[in-house]
């Protein structure tokens, strides 16, 4: 539900920005970080979502009829999950502690809610 309602502020958003840039001609200044704010939380979260349900793309360039090479590439994955998830968390979290400082001019918060994307994504 998150991700549909956080989908459709981000079409309604760039939808304003286009609206008042091409048809007003006076730009609305805040949509472009809107947009941006709403973007990186829909890719991260996104992401974990599709590697949770098992939705990314693969590619079977090995024999996957054999049980050893499934059960060798299966573990492979897991195991790179598992590492991706843990250092998007811990760096994720330093990256987001370090921008903590620095505010969105046009939205007047800090660029941390940007960033939190990152580690609430990778567990």
């Amino acid at each position: 539900m998150f991700a549909w309602v956080t989908f459709a502020a981000l079409i309604i958003t760039v939808g304003l920005q286009v609206l008042a840039r091409d048809l007003l001609h006076a730009p609305m200044i805040w949509t472009g970080d809107v947009a941006q704010l709403l973007f990186t939380w829909l890719i991260f979260l996104g992401a974990a979502a599709g590697l949770r349900v098992g939705a990314h793309y693969t590619v079977d360039l090995l024999p996957m009829h054999r049980r050893f090479v499934k059960v060798a590439t299966d573990w492979t994955g897991f195991l790179s999950g598992v590492l991706v998830a843990a250092l998007l968390l811990r760096f994720g979290w330093e990256l987001a502690a370090i921008r903590s400082t620095a505010v969105i001019q046009s939205l007047g918060i800090s660029r941390f809610w940007m960033f939190l994307s990152i580690p609430v994504s990778g567990p």
